[in-house]
């Protein structure tokens, strides 16, 4: 019982610490964006290399919002790490950028060694969060090859791989 309360405190902590308003619009989250040209995003990694959204025309790319303090975040990164590590997948024109949120880079360095995730991490002080209107994680944005969001996934939970599976592959067939 404790342990449901405390994950449960966890998840609403997690929605609540990436409020930016109490005011926000109807329509003023990620999922908003669905059908519209992607944000583009120009991030250093983790690994010191620079990368943007716009370099990626051509490719599927997922962009997963977490952090390490995040207990469905926490969850969630495995699969992020089976699909970004699916060498067909990649073939197809796959990347996978686990965009972290506002941490420092020794936590999240020492968090992905300890759990052995090897995916891409793009570093963000907040700006592309706002710029996606991210207000909870996880939150994983597909983008299509033309650039356009294809499907937001907010949160995770038991059964959320699949529907992400499915819309991930439905953008990768999409030529």
């Amino acid at each position: 019982m404790l342990t449901r309360l405390f994950a449960a405190s966890a998840c609403a902590l997690c929605l609540a610490l990436f409020l930016s308003s109490d005011t926000r619009a109807a329509g003023d989250d990620t999922t908003a964006l669905e059908g519209k040209p992607a944000p583009d995003v120009a991030l250093a990694t983790l690994d010191g290399k620079n990368v943007k959204l716009s370099d990626m025309k051509g490719k599927v790319v997922v962009l997963d919002f977490w952090a390490t303090w995040c207990p469905p975040c926490r969850k969630s990164l495995p699969h992020l790490q089976s699909v970004s590590a699916d060498k067909e997948l990649a073939d197809k024109g796959l990347v996978v950028w686990a965009v972290n949120a506002r941490e420092k880079a020794d936590v999240v360095q020492k968090y992905l060694t300890d759990n052995k995730l090897t995916f891409s991490v793009p570093m963000d002080e907040g700006k592309t969060m706002t710029e996606y209107k991210v207000h909870g994680i996880p939150t994983t944005v597909i983008v299509g090859r033309d650039g356009t969001i294809k499907k937001v996934f907010v949160g995770f939970g038991e059964g959320s791989e699949k529907p992400m599976d499915d819309a991930i592959k439905g953008a990768l067939a999409e030529k």
